[in-house]
């Protein structure tokens, strides 16, 4: 008998990218605010952006690195991004047949 069914990669899951895109932008943080360097310009404190950036929030309470902007954009991803991917994960975790 010959085997019809195809052997190949398994299928990578959206969720499995969304993790990954989320891990590698919190690796560039990592290294960027080791060394210093941020990508982003100053913004000017009466803007919206400048008045979140430099709100109590990302500069006193969630503090993961050392530059706002890090920060903000840390939280404002994970925030969105990871609560669904973690919930496609539990779904195809548990509909596996």
């Amino acid at each position: 008998m010959i085997d019809t069914q195809k052997k190949g990669r398994p299928r990578i899951k959206g969720w499995m990218m969304t993790l990954a895109g989320l891990l590698l932008m919190q690796l560039f943080f990592i290294v960027c605010d080791m060394y210093f360097w941020s990508p982003y310009r100053e913004f000017k404190p009466g803007t919206l952006i400048g008045k979140i950036i430099n709100s109590k929030l990302f500069t006193e309470w969630f503090t993961p690195y050392n530059t706002p902007e890090f920060n903000v954009f840390t939280g404002f991803f994970g925030v969105t991004l990871l609560p669904s991917a973690l919930i496609d994960a539990i779904k195809d975790i548990f509909s596996r047949k």
